[in-house]
């Protein structure tokens, strides 16, 4: 069994901890994870592969005609790395470079838009990040050219949340 280690944490934090390991070795699962989970949440947002396969999130902007997912395994591989649950971002920044026709700004887009989708499933997302209310969240394409990142990232942004319930 793999050691926990509480350091640092407060009495109450460390008795949370020790509550939810118990929970889940006894039943596999933790409603006290779960109530401290909702407490930010105001809905549990879905991991990265069902917002874009689910029809309810990115499903139709994703598929072709037929249905047939057009997401390369290269990215479907990749990008539970990058969020590999519906509550972290593994890298500060993703810097994506090849040929044309590799996905980068289809992915680019994706990954905006779960992290917006993400934000919105906050209750108070200016708690949850310790910002104060007066200050925005900010996304922004970056590109080449300016006229590049609005074609490329601006374009397929505004056409991916339009086929997105």
């Amino acid at each position: 069994m793999t050691n926990i280690k509480l350091e640092g944490l407060t009495e109450q934090e460390r008795k949370a901890v020790l509550e939810i390991v118990k929970e889940y070795s006894e039943t596999g699962n933790s409603s006290k994870l779960k109530d401290i989970l909702y407490e930010d949440w105001k809905e549990i947002p879905v991991d990265i592969l069902t917002f874009i396969k689910d029809d309810n999130y990115l499903g139709r902007a994703w598929k072709d005609p037929e249905g047939n997912l057009k997401l390369f395994p290269y990215w479907e591989n990749l990008l539970p790395k990058i969020f590999p649950d519906p509550y972290t971002t593994s890298v500060n920044n993703l810097i994506e470079s090849g040929g044309r026709g590799l996905g980068k700004s289809e992915i680019a887009v994706t990954c905006m838009l779960y992290m917006i989708y993400r934000l919105m499933c906050l209750k108070n997302p200016h708690a949850y990040y310790n910002l104060k209310v007066t200050e925005k969240f900010a996304f922004a394409f970056m590109n080449i050219t300016k006229t590049l990142s609005e074609n490329i990232g601006i374009n397929k942004f505004q056409s991916t949340v339009q086929l997105s319930p």
